[in-house]
């Protein structure tokens, strides 16, 4: 051994050629002031171990550098209170030959905790428990009795109700909007015992497909059916709508089941007990940390050679305000990790265990490069497991990030705050390893590789899925997943030998494998996927992918998808087994040529007896391979071990072997090693799933909208409304240059040669079925516009009520021209129909220029008097020149009770 100064302290182990050469000690009942280089405090308690890891590293760095010898810092048995994250430095690195391990004690049960202790609990005279809750930082929004995450007071104990519809967004400030949402009156009674300062702290999460909205209750207003809610802009393609769930939380009339708390403004804790539980048997703990550890090196100077073994990190809140989220897909914009890493390499994490926090648990930013997570537990996260990568493509080599690892790690339990997240997230990240890990029991997908939509660069390449075990994801409560889900090129990734089964979507997309927008030179091979609500393979829309000898069975919906037909190649799909007894074969579009896709030596069989049909037309195999789509497919039963009971293995003469199948075995997928670890893997105690809930029918709908807020989306200029432009000229905009009412109104701008006459085009979805409908708008035509507008029912072909349009400076009716009217100004109209069983047939013009009077037309007819519902309600700029109209103040009313 080298003799060096730092041998005047720190005691040197000789014991054995493979012992370490420096060696420290953390205790419960140690010092940060002493030198760490005994195990147990001296009789004169003048020297002994550190008290924290924090005071080792901070010891450590004291060092002569380079460092000479390895160093080992070992943790006794204990708890181990952390009220700040342990940051790490280049300056608390170790060296290639000199390794600084964190390391719990032989057989030690080693937990760094963020949580702070709730005094015991009372029991009130309701049977209530109570504590008092440090209100230091404001009030605790993550609470854990007995080891258990505590769900705040919500208004559904099982699954959650739908809003009826929202108002438009109303800008409050810079970032921020105004809106109603409309609420069933049922829901409404939600809120008839609370006082508006209850509600003030009340939060409503939204659920819609593959987000979650996360919003502070601002008002509610019972009478009218409504609560307001600011926070910051909806997503013009993922808005809430009809089939938006939602729960509200943090109301004291919602304490009604067991593990279930309230916090109130005085820091008085209710707490309802669970089962078995007993008020000086239950200890509760409120998160105090944000993050466990930070590792910030530079990019001449990262944070290396450390390694942390046998350690539990419990309790940290992950994010300050869980109260406020805007949606963003897998919740990686604004959740980050407990654990944060940039500009860090040969980071070891082995055998350690991750818990109970509100966010994402590690997370491999900019710059991080031979990361190693192995053999850890993380579980109880608020979001998903691990972050691996950047959100955009970096264009400093330094900050790239690639070549890490997560091996044979559990990984489950997620989602709690943001079920969008997923249990490990690949951005732009290059040549990262996951293999023979579980991963399960989240709202949403399980693996994510790909942040780029579309076909435009992206440096996520080469990254290997292989031999995890996917299971028990989505739960019925988000939508557009998949047990392992791609975006954008991804060239030399490979997707293999995963074992994914259980996915259950709500509305649509509960994929195995997912191929989004984008994904390109993806190869997926030996997995086998079942169970799932729509297929086993789903492509959106890429380029050469290759799906080759997979195993899919037993999808809900139909087996596998394509949903764009493009020039290229999308995918090869050869010598799978497709097996099902429910559902079609196929979804989506198959058209195209053999250049498009190519299906080839792969086998179909249906449990049910039923023949096995192809695409929407039902053709058979023989119909289905004329059209030079599939090569050398049969349809035979594999002949599996016990397909029921879910064993995919071949018996001997199955006719899948003559087609060139590989068997494939699900038994060394997932977590590897000892027994011990590989039962933790199985042995989770899973909630009961609830039923998966109904869409709901859409509601009646009636809203008003002046056009003020921001147009982020020409197809979604509302959140009632539709646009359609052809993109060659036309446009639908927000301006300036008129409006009736406000600040702006909304543009049609028409041009010559479109492909389509209708184009700009704003349409509503009423869904009025009974009742009397009015519609009133003003416009602004200029000379040369030609206005249309028509409401319509859902029949095919469908059956137009009431119809008027304005062109040269004249209103035609059903019956032929009714009046002039001016260009250059605003005109109000407004159309009044009785609709359903009462329909008349007719319906009423009321027409007002700005400063005249009103002109009304009764019992004009509707152009099909078989029109009983209202569906969609038109505006449409028909001109085939350019030219323009402005609409503004669009107003819809009903009395359908359905609204």
């Amino acid at each position: 051994m080298r003799i060096s100064a730092i041998t005047a302290w720190i005691c040197v182990s000789l014991t054995s050629p493979l012992a370490w050469s420096v060696e420290l000690h953390v205790a419960t009942n140690g010092n940060d002031d002493w030198s760490g280089k005994l195990t147990q405090p001296n009789t004169a308690h003048t020297d002994g171990p550190f008290a924290t890891l924090n005071g080792a590293r901070r010891a450590i760095r004291k060092l002569p550098r380079p460092l000479q010898e390895p160093i080992q810092v070992t943790l006794a048995a204990g708890t181990y209170r952390l009220t700040e994250e342990i940051p790490f430095t280049g300056e608390d690195s170790g060296e290639a030959n000199a390794t600084i391990t964190y390391q719990a004690a032989p057989g030690a049960e080693v937990i760094l905790d963020g949580g702070q202790p709730l005094p015991a609990f009372t029991v009130a005279a309701n049977g209530h428990w109570t504590t008092k809750a440090p209100l230091t930082n404001g009030r605790a929004q993550q609470l854990w009795v007995g080891g258990q995450r505590a769900p705040r007071a919500k208004s559904f104990n099982e699954g959650y109700h739908f809003v009826r519809q929202l108002e438009d967004e109303t800008p409050v400030g810079p970032g921020l909007f105004r809106q109603k949402v409309r609420l069933a009156p049922a829901d409404m009674a939600l809120f008839q015992k609370a006082i508006a300062v209850e509600v003030s702290d009340a939060v409503i999460n939204f659920y819609h497909k593959w987000d979650n909205t996360r919003r502070c209750i601002e008002s509610v207003d019972v009478a009218e059916g409504t609560i307001t809610v600011v926070g910051g802009p909806t997503k013009p393609w993922n808005t809430l709508d009809h089939h938006t769930g939602f729960i509200v939380e943090n109301l004291p009339s919602f304490l009604d089941a067991p593990g279930e708390w309230f916090l109130d403004r005085a820091g008085q804790l209710t707490y309802l007990p669970r089962p078995g539980e007993k008020p000086d048997q239950t200890s509760a703990v409120i998160p105090v940390t944000t993050k466990f550890l930070s590792f910030v090196g530079e990019p001449q100077h990262p944070v290396s050679h450390l390694r942390f073994q046998g350690l539990k990190f419990r309790h940290a809140k992950g994010v300050e305000n869980t109260d406020l989220f805007n949606p963003n897909q897998a919740a990686v914009s604004t959740v980050d990790g407990v654990v944060t890493l940039d500009h860090a390499q040969s980071v070891t994490f082995f055998d350690c265990e991750f818990a109970h926090f509100g966010s994402y648990g590690v997370s491999l930013r900019k710059g991080c490069n031979q990361i190693r997570i192995e053999h850890c537990l993380i579980t109880d996260m608020g979001a998903g497991a691990v972050r691996i990568g950047n959100l955009a493509e970096p264009t400093n080599p330094a900050e790239r990030t690639s070549k890490n690892t997560i091996h044979n790690c559990i990984l489950r339990d997620g989602g709690h705050i943001y079920p969008c997240a997923v249990g490990i997230w690949i951005g732009f990240a290059s040549d990262n390893v996951v293999t023979h890990n579980e991963v399960s029991d989240l709202f949403y997908s399980a693996i994510s590789v790909g942040w780029r939509w579309g076909y435009a660069a992206s440096s996520a390449k080469r990254n290997q899925i292989e031999y995890n075990h996917l299971h028990h994801l989505g739960k019925g409560l988000l939508s557009d997943m998949g047990g392992v889900y791609t975006l954008g090129p991804s060239e030399g990734t490979t997707i293999s030998h995963n074992h994914i089964h259980d996915v259950r979507c709500f509305s649509y997309g509960g994929w195995g494998l997912y191929n989004d927008e984008g994904s390109t030179g993806i190869t997926l091979e030996g997995n086998v996927c079942h169970d799932t609500t729509d297929g086993g393979y789903h492509q959106h829309y890429g380029k050469d992918n290759v799906v080759r000898n997979n195993i899919f069975a037993f999808a809900e919906l139909y087996q596998f998808k394509r949903s764009r037909a493009e020039d290229h190649r999308s995918f090869t799909f050869a010598q799978n087994l497709v097996v099902f007894e429910r559902g079609d074969t196929l979804g989506g579009v198959w058209t195209g040529t053999t250049a498009n896709y190519l299906l080839q030596g792969n086998l179909f069989w249906d449990y049910s007896g039923r023949p096995v049909t192809f695409t929407a037309k039902k053709l058979s195999l023989a119909d289905w391979q004329k059209t030079g789509q599939d090569v050398g497919s049969i349809i035979a039963d594999p002949l599996f071990m016990d397909a029921a009971k879910r064993d995919f293995r071949l018996r001997p003469g199955s006719p899948a072997l003559t087609l060139g199948f590989k068997p494939i075995d699900t038994s060394v997928m997932g977590v590897t090693g000892d027994e011990a670890w590989r039962t933790q893997a199985r042995t989770f105690v899973r909630p009961a799933e609830t039923a998966r809930p109904e869409q709901p029918a859409p509601p009646a709908i009636a809203f008003r909208t002046s056009f003020e807020g921001a147009l982020r989306n020409p197809k979604a200029p509302t959140s009632f409304t539709k646009g359609s432009i052809s993109g060659k000229g036309d446009s639908l905009t927000f301006s300036k240059e008129h409006s009736s009412g406000g600040l702006q109104s909304l543009k049609f701008t028409d041009a010559a040669n479109l492909p389509a006459h209708y184009f700009p085009m704003l349409t509503v979805s009423p869904n009025h079925a009974t009742g009397v409908t009015t519609c009133s708008f003003d416009v602004w035509l200029e000379p040369k516009a030609y206005f249309v507008h028509e409401w319509r029912d859902q029949a095919s072909p469908y059956h137009a009520g009431p119809t008027f349009t304005l062109k040269d400076g004249k209103l035609v009716g059903p019956t032929g021209p009714l009046m002039d009217i001016p260009t250059d100004q605003w005109v109000h109209y407004e159309v009044t129909a009785t609709i359903g069983t009462a329909a008349t047939g007719t319906w009423t013009l009321k027409v007002t220029p700005t400063g005249g009077t009103t002109k009304a037309f009764t019992t004009l007819p509707f152009r099909s008097k078989e029109l009983r519902t209202v569906n969609w309600i038109g505006f449409i700029s028909n001109a085939n020149e350019p030219s323009a109209f402005f609409l503004d103040q669009l107003t819809l009313t009903t009395t359908d009770p359905n609204r």
